[in-house]
């Protein structure tokens, strides 16, 4: 199965995932997604005044954090591709593979 996330679902993914590390509400959490051709996807965040930056990796356990606490998947059988295009935006293309 396929699971396709928009720029939304990954700046809602991103801001669940601050949230829990910082121990604040997501709605405290703003996201500015980026892309750099050097560095891939990254993230810009601002929570309660704490500013943090996350990279390719990060974003993808946040995927796997908010896939997993709020739908119940189980982040082992996830594998997670991020991209970006000036068409269609930051995107995650999200396998679940069945183990």
């Amino acid at each position: 199965m396929e699971v396709l996330f928009n720029e939304q679902d990954l700046v809602d993914s991103i801001c669940i995932y601050i949230a829990l590390k910082e121990r604040i509400e997501p709605e405290q959490v703003e996201v500015d997604l980026e892309f750099h051709p050097s560095l891939g996807l990254t993230a810009s965040t601002l929570g309660l005044g704490r500013t943090a930056r996350l990279h390719e990796q990060d974003i993808i356990d946040a995927v796997a954090v908010y896939l997993q606490d709020y739908h119940q998947f189980v982040a082992d059988h996830l594998q997670i591709n991020l991209s970006f295009s000036e068409k269609d935006g930051f995107i995650a293309s999200i396998q679940v593979l069945n183990n």
